[in-house]
């Protein structure tokens, strides 16, 4: 199968058992030994060991992402909420039932703004001595505050520290009874997705790419929602209780690891595809849409090729104002035919029709310098890496030899091979220049110097300003080139060919190829184009996929997406080879939805339509809880379904949106 259609696909997995679920064991060593002539020995060993897992919170960062997205507002009636969470062994960690792994100890409560009235819910800080136990009565823990009782979890505290912060749920047994998740229905509630995370944003995870997914079992009601993350560890005989037995108190407290609200309304659009729609519409260039109008025909030109004023004091001279741009161009930019820049007043450029000064390759220059000062190990590498050589054309001829060696290697040198004796240029001057040319430490200000260039919910192509990116380098090079007549033996060209393989190889290590793929490339000369999207899907979707479409990929077969960042809250930036003919949006393959047709029904892989709506609602239960088991067994009536396999049966066709470059 070929890498395309390996990076669609979605692998899904049952559960994750592990060796030991979280709780407190015992290691004993008993020896024998027998001398002969002698009185056995025995040797005896008792070592007691904790194993952990969280309990009563889980940090942010492990919420990769949710749906119902928080606050949105849309059609969500078919759809069962899920949470995808970044530990894919999370809701195995820990049992609810010592008999068995095989069931999460986590469910997903979906509680309407009914039942939160009428089940007397409420959400609320506490610590760990809040689950402390007054009396115990059969299977059930008691705690009594202010005369009144409440069931709370019935475990085995592990030396916890009762300071410990974390949230509860207060609410009616009944109700709790009429949401939860039997005990036959959990294992198909929470399943492992592997995915491909080529076209997403970098993220960080126990395991790159595989996120377990904790699905609800009940359709949201109209109106105001809100999904609850609770653990079900120490209730197992209030889940396995017959409907009509008593409970010695008419509440329980729950621990809640996390939760969040969102509005079912037919009306609205805060789905994936409803988003993009209305991001489609507000597509255009970087620079000519955000321009605001002006009665000057040259400031409007200014402004529509992206240009900001910006406040401008010239040495000895009265403030004034100039124009600034950054890198990133609503046109392809002409490049500069002159040498390195030896100053940042050598960057500036004059303009004798207005008499202002662009001042965007200067600003370059002098960010390129202050990186570099600002960088400890990039300035001392490169500082010893000069003092080492006599004079900077020493230093040109190193350059050359780095730049000789490398195209070599990639050209001849086979995997296994020995690698010759490496030029002294350290890791630390490789990996911090390629981040460099590729923006990595590039103050957003810098990139977008106003707000009206990247409007909200808004997508915006750009151009890079090879030049801009030229003077940077020239700044940053310059920290270690004492005199202007040494400046001007450092060639541009030298420069430009060197940072393309330095950028190449470095985009080859972190991508996990070989270094000695065989592709030519001239990253710093060639023509790069992007996007930057402001929008709430980048953070109500994290991980949303891209593939950019280009008219010609640098190398034939080099990745068509040098960068996909989030450079700041809800900004998406990405930097392509080649010009960029259209981007791909497709909703992130871990968070695919779950559902049925709008008729309420779901196609099974064989057989006719089950209309889950109107056959497989859980009697005596709350309004919309689905009896999961039923439908299990439903899909597969001779035997019923694996988790993995419900997830595939239930799971909505992703949604993608194309919007071109036009």
């Amino acid at each position: 199968m070929s890498g395309e259609q390996q990076s669609n696909l979605i692998t899904f997995y049952d559960n994750y058992q592990t060796p030991l679920a979280a709780g407190q064991y015992r290691f004993v060593l008993q020896q024998t030994v027998a001398v002969e002539g002698e009185q056995e020995r025995y040797y005896y060993r008792d070592q007691g060991f904790d194993v952990l897992a969280p309990r009563y919170a889980v940090e942010n960062a492990e919420l990769q992402s949710y749906f119902p997205p928080e606050g949105g507002a849309g059609d969500y009636k078919n759809t069962l909420p899920h949470i995808v969470l970044r530990t894919r062994t999370l809701p195995w960690e820990r049992s609810v039932w010592e008999s068995s792994g095989r069931q999460p100890w986590l469910a997903l409560l979906v509680i309407s703004e009914r039942d939160r009235v009428e089940g007397r819910v409420d959400m609320k800080p506490a610590i760990v001595a809040d689950l402390g136990v007054t009396e115990t009565r059969g299977d059930y823990s008691i705690r009594t505050e202010s005369g009144a009782s409440i069931l709370v979890p019935n475990f085995t505290r592990e030396n916890d520290d009762a300071k410990t912060t974390m949230r509860v749920l207060d609410l009616n047994i009944d109700l709790f009874r009429g949401l939860c998740p039997r005990r036959e229905d959990l294992p198909l509630l929470a399943h492992i997705r592997r995915v491909d995370t080529a076209n997403k944003t970098p993220s960080e995870m126990a395991a790159d790419g595989e996120f377990a997914v904790l699905v609800a079992n009940r359709f949201p009601a109209a109106g105001a929602n809100t999904a609850y993350v609770i653990s079900l560890e120490g209730w197992e005989n209030l889940i396995d209780a017959p409907s009509n037995q008593s409970f010695p108190a008419s509440r329980l407290r729950l621990v809640t690891l996390a939760s969040w609200s969102f509005v079912n309304d037919s009306d609205g659009h805060a789905t994936f595809g409803g988003m993009m729609v209305q991001l489609r519409k507000n597509a255009g260039i970087f620079g000519g849409a955000g321009a605001a109008p002006s009665p000057d025909s040259r400031v409007a030109q200014a402004l529509a090729r992206g240009y900001v004023p910006i406040d401008y004091r010239p040495m000895d001279s009265t403030a004034a104002f100039a124009w600034y741009r950054g890198p990133l161009s609503p046109l392809p930019r002409p490049r500069v035919t002159q040498d390195a820049f030896n100053n940042a007043d050598a960057a500036l450029i004059f303009d004798e029709q207005t008499g202002l000064m662009d001042i965007s390759y200067s600003a370059a220059w002098q960010l390129g310098r202050l990186s570099a000062l600002s960088s400890p190990a990039f300035s001392k590498a490169l500082r010893l890496f000069v003092e080492r050589r006599q004079n900077a054309l020493e230093f040109v001829r190193q350059i050359r030899a780095f730049l000789d060696l490398h195209a070599g290697a990639f050209d001849d040198l086979k995997s296994g091979e020995p690698q010759p004796e490496q030029v002294a240029i350290t890791d630390e001057l490789l990996r911090w220049l390629a981040d460099l040319v590729m923006f990595y430490p590039i103050p957003f200000h810098y990139l977008v110097p106003h707000s009206s260039l990247l409007p909200r919910e808004s997508l915006r192509f750009f151009h890079v300003d090879n030049n801009w990116v030229d003077a940077l380098v020239d700044g940053a090079f310059s920290i270690a080139v004492r005199t202007l007549a040494d400046q001007a033996i450092v060639s541009r060209k030298d420069l430009q060919a060197t940072l393309s393989r330095i950028v190449y190889e470095h985009r080859l290590r972190l991508t996990g190829k070989r270094v000695d793929w065989n592709v030519s490339e001239e990253y710093m000369k060639a023509s790069k184009t992007g996007f930057l999207l402001r929008s709430s899907i980048v953070s109500d979707w994290p991980g949303v996929e891209v593939t950019a479409k280009t008219s010609g990929a640098l190398g034939g077969k080099a990745p068509e997406i040098l960068r996909l960042d989030q450079i700041s809250d809800g900004v998406l930036f990405c930097l392509a080879s080649g010009p960029i003919e259209e981007v791909i949006f497709r909703e992130p393959r871990e968070s695919v939805t779950f559902g049925v047709n709008t008729d309420g029904s779901v196609n099974p892989a064989s057989g006719a339509a089950i209309n889950v709506k109107r056959e497989l609602m859980r009697a005596a239960s709350r309004e919309g809880v689905v009896d999961i088991a039923g439908l299990g067994l439903r899909l597969n009536p001779e035997g019923g379904v694996r988790p993995s396999e419900f997830a595939v049966q239930m799971i909505r066709q992703p949604e993608e949106q194309v919007i071109r470059w036009s």
